[in-house]
């Protein structure tokens, strides 16, 4: 933390059309619900009035969030706007609301008019940025002079790269020897705790040195992690020339402190820049400050904040350093009109926080609590004003609450006020209060979740606003889920699993009736859905392929039906939005959505676009955390849990890290030194000290009235006397309740008190009767038989239930690979279902007669890439070239018993992927193998007696399925598909006898004649004349791993007869 003295400016009175416009430091402190963003406002435009300034580029306001920028770019326009009304009007009238504004015409007459009039014309000019927006654009801009690379790319989450390095590390070291090994393997590191707990706060701050007792393994264990991953993972930046957030704000300072406010960059920002206002400084560190003083020295420089909200220190807030800058104001101003609360709330909040002369563990004259009036008076709704409860409303937990009777453990506590709490909001509710006008705070996520329990089980509608990681929801779980079976629609295992999901909306007796017996068209309908789905996801993307879903299965019904279903549907769309923003700029496919969601949930830095969102902002109660309510307001507020002591926890290993200063002021990360437990306590303070911030924060969120809580609560250092409460109620002879009470009998009526002791009531009224509540329509079930056997039916699902003695995978059974050779070549690619997705990627996209040229090398890259194919560095070239080989095997080699090579077919001529659903009358297996046998080829009668043994299943409806490729060539059609199937080490495997058993015992010659059919129909409508004798060119299915140059190997080829067409439209028919 920053060493800080005396010497802060006395505080005067902010009046936001006499403050002066002088260069230098001037520092506006403002109060909670004091106009803090009207003062922004009327600064600007006296700016533009008084100073000079040509235009609204020229005054810079910095803010600390995106969402905090945009409010300020309305406001500031809004107030444009409003003059420029004001300007308009001949003669000047004053109007409600607009005396500044009608003063600021008085004293600038016409001149102010041009004034304004130009700045409304330049308003997309408006410089309000966050403060890493501010650097990276000045960064950006002044390249030479911060001595950057011009090709720098700004990474906004730095969070996987330093994950990598740690990685990185733990391999290294679980390598180094068996004592590293046992303490990383014993202490279950988590290597997103270790980085948020270790290399984070060391990056805080430039040049942050090392503390620790090298005789410790566990803290030298930890030294080394630091040091190996901060360096791994600057010199990958530097080798990428990526810049994080941290890296812009010390870069800018670094360069600004080094030349000085007469350098090159200074002169530069202040050439652009005339002013500046600085919001929220309160959260500035140590870092911030000297880029503002240096940059715009001889300006004007406001830097407008509260040291009272300063609450984000474990996002390295300091406040120190804004005290340290305080001292350099020239001016010190403070608002003192309360703009939110009523007179009898804002007396009762100084009347608790001025009992003690330290309320913030801070001396008055560092941290002071100024005294505010209200400014005017809201009115309060009925049911508030007549319910006899005061604005300040105060629950005291009896010790005979408690298990012993002698306190009430935390455990409890929380539970007994998280249901008093349900119980007031229900009798505020049903006093004609509405829900969107209370919110309830907590200091944890945990404690939000428990609250929100307890309002749905008293059937109160309520939200929880960015309480967690949208990942970690169930509903991202099910989207893994569905992904899943979207990525392989034929692997019965993870269709099923999907088939539970509440998104799928399945019930238990639909699942049963699809995998029992009989249930083969049923189960190939499913399949089908889910093929379907693939394809609309991998052409246009997993919004268009969940929004299919969501209408198809009518999920959002079925979610919404549910007592917290806005909160589910909210979930599934900010996961989708994810996945979609992570598919295009990462190429994320449906396959590795599993692996992405599990690698994104290791990390416990979560960014703040997957923090979850608000469900609805109409009719709920809010429920949010005390950071997050910041900046807003709420007619009713419960702090039930500001009691709560949260004290300094051990890192990964048992190491704890503290951050404090060396003698000579240099920031240091300890982790064990023989001053750690100085710094201990240093830090313990400071905690303290932001729990007393926290607590005013939530308190002065209300409008009209605040509930707290306290208690006979916990017997240790963690007891509620010792928290932020607890302070504001210390006394040295008399306990907190007599405090309290005093308060109470002092406050002529705006202070209330409430004893919560055992053997009370605690009953839950529930704010409507469920039994009025009409049920929800649920759509009817039909039994299997009503359904007949229309149906979306498919070649898999036909041979999913293959009897056991037909061997499904001929690779095991009749042509297990020779253990006497090894494969090589691309007959070592990997096998599995990835494999086959990545070939069949590549030849979707693959140019023939270009095979050869460098943009398909990039196609292989990208294509193995995406399936987690390439291998490590060493071996990932070597794969690449393997691919190529086969590739370039596949197009120059001759169809066998044609002229036809794949080299010589282009693009236009091919139709990729191609889907199709062909209608079906009611028809068997057995017909189509009849139909085989009479009339097709010689391979088509000898498969006619493998095929009847199939289960003779009816089918019926609709037929589909997608072929790999069809192609044209010389007026006659082909069909293609790709085998990544791995038969063997040796030619003999991909020989074309061989390949003929495979084709038959997997039942890929069923497939292919219904791809025969279905190219036939397609055709008969299409192509003039069409007659297949002189149209029909074959069928080729290629087994990559075995095709060769010169030699029939790999290729199984087939020509129907012109009978056969007739046969197979016979026996599948069509339905009327």
């Amino acid at each position: 933390m920053t060493t800080i003295g005396p010497g802060r400016a006395a505080a005067l009175p902010f009046h936001a059309l006499t403050v002066p416009l002088d260069s230098g430091v001037t520092l506006v402190e403002a109060s909670a619900g004091t106009g803090k963003t009207f003062a922004i406002t009327r600064l600007v435009l006296r700016l533009l009035l008084e100073r000079n300034v040509d235009s609204l580029s020229q005054i810079l306001v910095v803010t600390f969030t995106d969402k905090a920028t945009q409010e300020l770019v309305t406001r500031i326009r809004a107030v444009l706007r409003q003059a420029d009304a004001v300007w308009s009007r001949t003669p000047p009238t004053r109007c409600a609301g607009n005396d500044d504004l009608f003063l600021l015409r008085t004293q600038h007459g016409d001149a102010g008019a041009v004034i304004i009039a130009r700045a409304l014309a330049s308003l997309d000019d408006l410089a309000v940025s966050t403060i890493h927006g501010f650097c990276q654009r000045m960064l950006a801009e002044s390249a030479l002079e911060a001595r950057l690379p011009f090709r720098t790319t700004f990474e906004e989450d730095e969070t996987e790269p330093r994950i990598r390095a740690a990685m990185d590390w733990t391999r290294s070291r679980l390598l180094a020897g068996p004592a590293s090994a046992r303490l990383i393997v014993g202490g279950g590191v988590q290597l997103g705790a270790m980085v948020d707990r270790f290399v984070v706060p060391f990056r805080r701050a430039a040049d942050t040195t090392l503390a620790f007792e090298s005789a410790d393994v566990a803290q030298s264990l930890v030294a080394d992690f630091v040091r190996t991953v901060d360096r791994t993972f600057t010199r990958e930046k530097e080798r990428r020339h990526l810049v994080g957030f941290d890296d812009l704000l010390r870069t800018l300072s670094r360069v600004l402190v080094v030349e000085g406010p007469t350098g090159a960059l200074a002169q530069r920002i202040r050439e652009r820049y005339r002013a500046a206002l600085i919001d929220e400084f309160q959260d500035t560190d140590q870092t911030q400050f000297p880029i503002f003083s240096h940059a715009f020295h001889g300006c004007p420089l406001f830097l407008i904040g509260d040291p009272k909200q300063s609450i984000y220190r474990f996002r390295g807030a300091d406040i120190g350093a804004y005290l340290a800058a305080s001292r350099q104001a020239k001016r010190r101003f403070t608002l003192s009109q309360n703009f939110r609360s009523t007179a009898a709330y804002v007396s009762a909040v100084q009347q608790l926080f001025t009992r003690v002369p330290d309320p913030f563990l801070y001396p008055e004259s560092e941290i002071d609590f100024p005294i505010v009036t209200a400014a005017t008076t809201p009115i309060s709704p009925d049911s508030l004003a007549t319910d006899g409860r005061g604005s300040m409303v105060w629950w005291w937990l009896h010790k005979s609450l408690g298990k012993t009777g002698k306190y009430v453990a935390k455990d409890d506590a929380v539970r007994v006020l998280v249901r008093e709490t349900a119980n007031e909001i229900v009798r505020l509710l049903d006093g004609g209060l509405a829900c969107r006008c209370i919110a309830v705070l907590s200091r944890t996520n945990n404690e939000a979740l428990l609250v929100k329990q307890a309002l749905d089980a008293a059937g109160v509608p309520a939200v929880i606003s960015g309480a967690d990681d949208v990942l970690e929801s169930d509903e991202a779980t099910e989207i893994v889920r569905l992904a899943a079976a979207i990525a392989a629609p034929f692997d019965r295992r993870a269709v099923s699993v999907a088939l539970t999901t509440r998104l799928w909306g399945s019930s238990a007796a639909d699942i049963s009736a699809a995998v029992r017996d009989g249930g083969e068209l049923l189960w190939s309908d499913i399949t089908d859905q889910f093929a379907s789905l693939r394809e609309t996801w991998r052409t246009r993307g997993v919004s268009a392929a969940m929004a299919d879903l969501i209408a198809a299965r009518r999920s959002a019904e079925r979610l919404l039906a549910l007592p917290d279903g806005e909160r589910r549907l909210t979930n599934v769309r900010h996961v989708v939005e994810l996945l979609h923003e992570v598919s295009a700029t990462d190429g994320i496919s449906v396959e590795a959505v599993g692996a992405w969601v599990a690698r994104e949930r290791s990390v416990t830095n979560t960014p703040d676009r997957r923090e979850l969102r608000l469900e609805t902002d109409s009719e709920a109660v809010q429920i949010l955390t005390i950071h997050k309510a910041k900046g807003l307001e709420f007619d009713v507020v419960f702090c039930p849990t500001l009691w709560q002591v949260f004290g300094a926890r051990k890192g990964p290993l048992g190491v704890t890290a503290v951050a404090g200063e060396d003698t000579n002021g240099r920031r240091v990360l300890d982790l064990g030194s023989p001053l750690q437990q100085q710094r201990v306590k240093h830090a313990a303070h400071e905690e303290a000290a932001e729990a007393q911030r926290l607590a005013y924060v939530a308190m002065t969120r209300a409008v009209h009235r605040c509930y707290l809580a306290h208690g006979e609560i916990g017997n240790d250092d963690t007891a509620a006397s010792n928290s932020a409460l607890g302070h504001l109620l210390r006394h040295e002879s008399i306990s907190p309740r007599s405090v309290i009470a005093d308060l109470v009998a002092s406050s002529n009526g705006v202070m209330t008190l409430t004893d919560l002791v055992a053997g009370q009531p605690r009953a839950m009224t529930r704010v409507c009767n469920p039994e009025a509540i009409a049920p929800v329509a649920t759509a009817l079930s039909l039994a299997s038989t009503q359904l007949e056997t229309w149906r979306i039916n498919s070649f898999t699902g036909m041979v999913a239930d293959m009897p056991s003695e037909t061997p499904r995978d001929v690779a095991d059974e009749n042509f297990a690979p020779d253990a006497q050779l090894v494969a090589t070549g691309f007959r070592a690619f990997p096998a599995g279902r990835n494999a086959g997705l990545a070939l069949h990627e590549l030849f979707e996209w693959l140019d023939f007669p270009a095979h050869r040229a460098p943009e398909t090398r990039a196609l292989v890259e990208r294509s193995l890439g995406r399936f987690g194919l390439r291998g490590d560095a060493s071996h990932a070239e070597r794969r690449i070239d393997d691919v190529m080989a086969m590739v370039a095997r596949v197009c120059d080699s001759v169809i066998p018993g044609t002229h036809v090579a794949l080299r010589d077919v282009h693009h236009d001529a091919t139709l990729r992927e191609w889907r199709f659903d062909m209608s079906v009358s009611t028809t068997s297996v057995r017909r189509i193998a009849d139909a085989l046998a009479a009339h097709g080829s010689a391979h088509a009668r000898a498969y006619a007696p493998v095929l009847r043994t199939l289960r003779d299943s009816s089918l019926g409806g609709y037929l589909g399925g997608v072929i790999d490729l069809i192609f044209e060539h010389d007026g006659r059609w082909w069909i293609a598909d790709w085998k990544s199937n791995q038969l063997g080490a040796s030619d003999a495997h991909y020989s074309p006898d061989a390949l003929g058993e495979v084709m038959m015992h997997a039942h890929y010659t069923l497939q292919y004649h219904l791809y025969l059919l279905a190219l036939h129909r397609f055709l008969r409508v299409r192509v003039p004349g069409y007659d297949p004798a002189v149209h029909w060119g074959g069928v080729a299915y290629v087994f990559l791993r075995g095709v060769q140059p010169g030699s029939h190997d790999g290729w199984f080829v087939d020509a129907p007869t012109p009978a056969l067409f007739d046969a197979l439209d016979a026996a599948l028919g069509r339905r009327a």
